[in-house]
């Protein structure tokens, strides 16, 4: 997970439950109930209400700017406005959401260069069951995402081997359990 505006990356909170915060309002793009976000997140004998405050106001000082409040918070909800903000799993989700034959090979190579890595990799929360389900989730999601694009170029790029062989070593790198995945690394 990484933040970045214009061309400068920012530097995230070190806790991984404020991390984990701005990756869930961001990712599921609507608002959510506090309780909500409290049962995700924290547990109850802390001060659950009292963590998410304390985080929200972490994630406004970076994602916040002048003219521009993206953290949208009421006495009941909380969302992330994405009206000006780009995330890469959304972006690639929307791009693959149709056929992959009205991409160019370019935009292709685009958008598997999104995938860099597990989503959300190293923000495992084991302890907070509901976020480390919705994060499991995501990740099938998105490997299917990116396995599915990873093949689209392969065979587009068959006619170019030296080329196709970096996709088909990242499938067998991503699922290397699947044998299409291996016969199409050896063709």
């Amino acid at each position: 997970m990484s933040l970045e505006r214009g061309s400068a990356r920012l530097d995230l909170p070190p806790s991984r439950k404020t991390r984990a915060l701005l990756a869930y309002l961001a990712v599921t793009g609507r608002p959510h109930r506090r309780e909500r976000l409290c049962d995700l997140l924290w547990d109850v004998p802390d001060d659950p209400r009292g963590a998410l405050r304390w985080s929200l106001s972490k994630l406004r000082a970076l994602v916040d700017e002048p003219g521009a409040n993206r953290l949208i918070a009421d006495r009941e909800s909380v969302a992330f406005d994405l009206a000006d903000v780009r995330v890469d799993v959304l972006e690639a989700r929307r791009a693959l959401a149709d056929t992959l034959d009205d991409l160019s090979v370019d935009e292709l190579r685009g958008l598997a260069a999104m995938f860099a890595g597990e989503f959300l990799e190293g923000l495992d929360l084991p302890d907070c069951s509901e976020f480390h389900s919705w994060c499991i989730a995501e990740r099938g999601n998105a490997r299917a995402l990116h396995l599915r694009l990873l093949s689209q170029l392969v065979d587009r790029l068959k006619q170019r081997p030296r080329e196709a062989i970096e996709f088909a070593r990242r499938q067998v790198a991503i699922d290397p359990h699947d044998e299409s995945s291996w016969a199409t690394l050896v063709r």
